[in-house]
């Protein structure tokens, strides 16, 4: 049997983390067509350490990174592919030494927080144009470091069009998708009470107060609300200035995805209403695919993005707006959990069809890369 070839995935997240695409998708899947290696930073600790693939290093040496992991017995010139997560001192690192070690480069943005911050901009204040030049000037940079590489990475076709115009190599979308293996069966609630469900990162961007206001004026108390986030306390903060929701609105978090996951699964309705912006409407958030994990149906913004994934009998769709929120969600009071759970089956069936499964994802990524190993 041939050797497998090796990748080596420089990553940003600390170690311990779960993301979806490197825990699944590179760790588990791309296992099977690459011997995957993956580096994982640390705050706490000053030494290296390695548990099996995974290579634990101080967040400080990531701008070193290439010359830290080959002190420390990492040949590098085994690998194949260096990969890089949406930092560019390790990508600038990692460039300087491509001809020497021969490998080639990909490198991975999974939100594009600059460009998404620049486009929210709308003031023409001095600070501000101060803040524009500094954030063009630093996407201008990262930039001119991505079309040195082999192979870009972004979160969808339509994320490269409007974000990512200035980079002109060879482009791959990876999806957030579904673990087929890992996926949960849903826990039916009873009809006298439904539940709903709003997870993930919750800050002044996103505008949950919309979604609060739309919960405020129902006439129907028979619902709840829980919110698992790991922003709690500005939650909690948002929350207090409608003390009328004070009974229906449940604040919690989850230490790990599999915890979440036991969450969601104990309500009827996952919200995924965002609002509309050029970020948003190009890609399919991380909830709906952790409601789906759970085939619970998502309410979703209604934009061209998600309406290209999903049916009318795979998902809930709504505008983003105070007074369509209520209506919708009077409706969804009076649904049965029956027709929402058939929905919910749906929407994961589909999801599981489509490159949203990450077994189908990696097959395809490895396929990618061998294209981009052939072309020398």
């Amino acid at each position: 049997m041939e050797k497998l070839k090796k990748l080596l995935f420089i990553t940003d997240q600390q170690e311990y983390s779960e993301t979806g695409t490197i825990s699944t998708l590179f760790d588990i899947y791309l296992q099977k067509y690459f011997e995957v290696h993956i580096v994982y930073l640390t705050n706490f600790k000053e030494g290296f350490s390695k548990r099996d693939n995974h290579y634990i290093v101080p967040t400080h040496e990531r701008k070193n990174i290439v010359e830290y992991l080959e002190n420390h017995d990492v040949n590098i010139s085994s690998f194949s592919f260096l990969f890089v997560r949406n930092k560019k001192d390790a990508l600038e690192n990692v460039l300087k030494y491509k001809s020497k070690y021969n490998y080639k480069v990909v490198f991975r943005i999974s939100y594009p927080k600059k460009r998404h911050k620049l486009s929210l901009m709308n003031s023409y204040s001095p600070i501000e144009f101060i803040k524009k030049y500094f954030y063009k000037k630093k996407i201008k940079d990262r930039n001119d470091l991505i079309n040195k590489c082999d192979l870009f990475l972004v979160a969808s076709l339509q994320v490269q069009e409007v974000f990512h115009q200035d980079i002109y190599i060879d482009t791959y979308p990876i999806f957030v998708g579904l673990d087929p293996d890992k996926l949960i069966k849903h826990q039916k609630t009873s009809n006298e009470i439904k539940k709903f469900i709003y997870t993930g990162t919750i800050d002044e961007v996103r505008e949950f107060d919309v979604i609060l206001d739309a919960f405020l004026n129902l006439k129907s108390s028979n619902w709840r609300l829980t919110v698992s986030t790991t922003d709690k306390a500005f939650v909690s903060k948002m929350v207090n200035k409608y003390p009328r929701l004070k009974n229906n609105v449940n604040i919690i978090s989850a230490m790990s995805i599999k915890e979440l996951r036991e969450q969601i699964n104990t309500h009827d309705i996952g919200i995924a209403l965002l609002p509309r912006n050029d970020f948003y409407d190009t890609v399919v958030a991380d909830k709906v695919i952790d409601y789906y994990t759970c085939s619970i149906p998502a309410l979703m913004t209604s934009n061209t993005k998600n309406h290209s994934i999903f049916n009318d009998d795979e998902g809930l769709f709504c505008d983003f707006e105070s007074s369509k929120i209520t209506k919708e969600l009077e409706l969804l009071i009076n649904t049965s959990n029956n027709t929402l759970g058939i929905i919910g089956n749906n929407g994961q069936e589909k999801l599981l069809k489509i490159k949203r499964n990450y077994k189908i994802q990696a097959e395809k990524l490895a396929k990618k890369l061998n294209e981009v190993l052939q072309k020398d």
